[in-house]
């Protein structure tokens, strides 16, 4: 499902970029707004800390950005809340939050030329905290109702990217994507493993966080902007439990210029 969504917004966008004429002009592209951001998708999880089975289930989610920048740099500041309490395997299932705050600096290094069209290119360092926790609805009492539970979290030092192409005077394409390069991660262990740590340096060769948007953006006017599309976003670890939480989602942004 998640490669279909990907293959027919990677088509739209290439229909698009082929009839439409680059007119936007590149200050409009990343300057002052808020964005309130909501997206419906599906969850996929394997936790060992609880169970090598796979789980999976829909996942509404919501967002808020702020965003300031101009031709040359920008910064964001966003807030990512989602959850669901029917993520099942079978007559099992288990509630899911995920929640992350990102500090996203972004510095042009110009643009360059794609089907006769500009895209302008911001690229930059990131600082992201992300937190999971997951509700187990298998047991109750003593150090069952304990082994219900699972948390995790990982402050990281990050890269992102921002591409825009305009399109016309209202429309342009984005992508956005950031990838952790080293975090500071927290899991819940087995406390009576004396040799297990809370926490530990989680370098890319023993995790991967990272996140990516594939978006249409339509001008309703000088304020409001509309932006839907596709959005992908992966947290895995093996430096302790094995924890891999992947999800894909439609999602819709209401940006209004400030």
């Amino acid at each position: 499902m998640s490669r279909l969504i990907l293959i027919l917004s990677a088509i739209c966008m290439c229909a698009t970029i082929s009839i439409a004429q680059p007119v936007q002009p590149a200050e409009h592209l990343l300057g002052p707004s808020l964005s309130i951001r909501g997206g419906l998708g599906h969850l996929a999880i394997r936790d060992q800390y609880i169970s090598e089975e796979k789980y999976s289930g829909t996942l509404p989610s919501f967002g808020v950005s702020w965003l300031r920048g101009d031709t040359s740099s920008a910064y964001r500041l966003s807030f990512q809340y989602a959850g669901s309490s029917n993520i099942r395997n079978n007559n099992v299932s288990a509630e899911v939050i995920q929640s992350g705050l990102n500090l996203d600096y972004l510095y042009s290094v110009g643009k360059f030329r794609l089907l006769s069209h500009d895209v302008f290119a911001y690229v930059g360092p990131s600082a992201e905290f992300f937190f999971y926790y997951r509700q187990q609805r298998i047991a109750t009492g003593g150090n069952a109702l304990f082994g219900a539970y699972s948390l995790a979290f990982f402050l990281s030092a990050s890269a992102n990217s921002t591409l825009v192409v305009p399109l016309s005077s209202v429309v342009s394409a984005e992508t956005a994507a950031r990838l952790a390069l080293l975090s500071i991660g927290g899991r819940l262990i087995d406390f009576h493993d004396q040799s297990a740590k809370f926490m530990k340096p989680v370098p890319a060769l023993s995790g991967v966080r990272g996140h990516i948007d594939f978006l249409m953006n339509y001008d309703v006017n000088d304020r409001v902007r509309l932006k839907t599309g596709y959005s992908f976003e992966i947290c895995q670890s093996s430096s302790w439990d094995y924890l891999l939480s992947a999800s894909d989602n439609v999602v819709l942004i209401i940006t209004v210029r400030l």
